[in-house]
């Protein structure tokens, strides 16, 4: 198992391209007292609904989320967490900037809230905020998956039909512990993230965004799978990619999907390349196996004239440890 896994990295790793400055595409947000939401091309890059005094937010890669075509177009929504409007000392400012392998930064847009005819930033005595603005950015790469000319999802009957039948698929791989097809399936956006990151078998990290081996974990074993029936369709990329998240109860939350696994990781199977928790080791060392839950946030696209959708990216995050012991 472990030579397999090493050279499924090193497939990935290998047609990784190298350009001189191996540009990042980040954004910087300077809220103050506020909660809010941005996307990048209708993608979210970033969400933040929890207090938080400090306006200057750690910057977030958006490689990702950028279209080939060298448009791009930055949206928000801002909601004021202390008071209920927005107030005068109040802070909306976003800046689009670059950092290449040297670690020289340069901003290249920088939006500022326009200001009203009381000489006021426009959003001042509002209970939210909209507005958005478009900057170049061109990648230096190519995608493996390119979603931009990818079919609108939206126009499409019985679109949720054919969601429900794919996440029934992949749900099958999981529940299976169907290793070689859930890496086959999950290749593509491997290789999209590790360029996105320019990874290396040396680094496989760039600032705060990486290429997260940690989504292989559960693939080593069988899962419970569980959709949740409380779920609602999402759309984003204007309509090209689609997804199933939990309804929310309160906008002012995170969004999170509707899918997620159960799976017992017995610690003598795990690979030897991934580390394991201490808290893992606690666990193991009382005579337990480690219970671990994951959310698996997918989401789909259909290339321009095919009638089948496709995994086209994912959101990860962490899993968590269910019978975590003292």
């Amino acid at each position: 198992m472990q030579e397999k896994i090493d050279t499924y990295i090193n497939s990935i790793l290998k047609d990784i391209k190298h350009p001189t400055e191996e540009l990042v595409y980040f954004v910087e947000p300077f809220f103050t007292y506020s909660y809010y939401e941005i996307k990048v091309n209708d993608i979210i890059v970033r969400q933040k609904y929890y207090t938080n005094n400090n306006p200057y937010e750690n910057f977030t890669s958006i490689n990702n989320a950028l279209n080939s075509k060298g448009k791009q177009k930055l949206s928000f929504i801002a909601y004021p967490s202390k008071e209920t409007t927005f107030q005068s000392n109040d802070n909306i400012d976003i800046d689009i900037s670059t950092i290449d392998k040297f670690r020289n930064t340069e901003t290249i847009y920088s939006y500022e809230a326009p200001i009203n005819e009381d000489e006021l930033s426009e959003f001042i005595g509002l209970e939210s905020y909209k507005s958005s603005f478009e900057f170049e950015a061109k990648l230096p790469y190519k995608k493996v998956i390119d979603w931009s000319d990818s079919e609108n999802l939206k126009e499409q009957k019985n679109i949720e039909k054919e969601v429900l039948e794919a996440y029934k698929e992949i749900m099958n791989l999981y529940a299976d512990g169907d290793i070689d097809n859930l890496l086959k399936l999950y290749k593509p956006i491997f290789q999209d993230e590790a360029q996105s990151v320019y990874a290396t078998a040396e680094k496989k990290s760039r600032l705060l965004y990486e290429l997260n081996l940690k989504r292989m974990y559960p693939f080593f074993y069988k899962s419970i799978p569980t959709l949740d029936n409380n779920y609602e369709l999402k759309f984003y990329a204007n309509g090209k990619l689609v997804t199933l998240e939990k309804k929310k109860e309160n906008p002012l939350s995170y969004s999170k999907s509707a899918l997620s696994i159960v799976y017992n990781k017995d610690l003598d199977v795990f690979p030897e390349t991934f580390n394991i928790e201490e808290e893992e080791y606690l666990v193991a060392d009382k005579g337990l196996v480690p219970q671990k839950q994951m959310e698996i946030y997918i989401m789909f696209h259909k290339p321009k004239g095919s009638n089948k959708l496709e995994l086209a990216t994912d959101v990860f995050r962490e899993e968590i440890l269910l019978n975590g012991v003292e």
